[in-house]
């Protein structure tokens, strides 16, 4: 019997290509790495969008309840420099003085309201925005529109968020 042996050759991987494998390896995963880590970085901002938002949206809620003027009636149902009401629009923008946020009934009162941390109408800090803040500034703006300056007002909320950014929120009340 006749056995044909044939020589038997090494299979593996020889030393370079081990050296060349494990750095290419460590180049792609750096990349990648480096991507991620950005990408990371960056996902709570439409987090802190959605909460700036509603955030603003609460406050923008609550200073559209109140009244326009402080010589305005309560319920809105007549308005300030009115024949029917024969009382002036207050000229300054401001509280009438000692009131506190529980005691706001127009929305003169908010203006220049900072609120760190955001409080709800009552006072009461907002959970789940301890690291946000709240800049409220009231101010007429008739004549954007082409009315009387004192018949229109802007309500602008600005809310800062704990990666500092700044959204602001607008809405406009008017004497009417």
């Amino acid at each position: 019997m006749l056995v044909n042996f044939k020589p038997i050759y090494q299979q593996g991987y020889s030393l370079i290509e081990l050296v060349i494998t494990i750095v290419l390896s460590s180049i792609a995963l750096l990349v990648f790495l480096t991507l991620f880590s950005s990408i990371q970085s960056s996902s709570t901002e439409p987090v802190f969008q959605v909460k700036a938002a509603e955030l603003g949206q609460a406050y923008l809620e609550e200073i559209g309840l109140k009244r326009f003027d402080e010589q305005s009636p309560a319920g809105n149902g007549l308005r300030c420099n009115d024949p029917a009401w024969p009382t002036t629009c207050s000229l300054v923008l401001d509280s009438e003085g000692g009131e506190v946020r529980a005691t706001f009934d127009d929305i003169d009162d908010y203006n220049g309201l900072i609120d760190s941390p955001p409080q709800d109408a009552f006072g009461n800090a907002r959970s789940g925005f301890t690291s946000f803040s709240v800049n409220i500034v009231v101010a007429y703006s008739g004549a954007d529109f082409g009315f009387p300056n004192q018949d229109l007002k802007r309500i602008t909320v600005t809310v800062t968020t704990p990666d500092s950014t700044s959204y602001q929120f607008s809405q406009y009340k008017g004497n009417f």
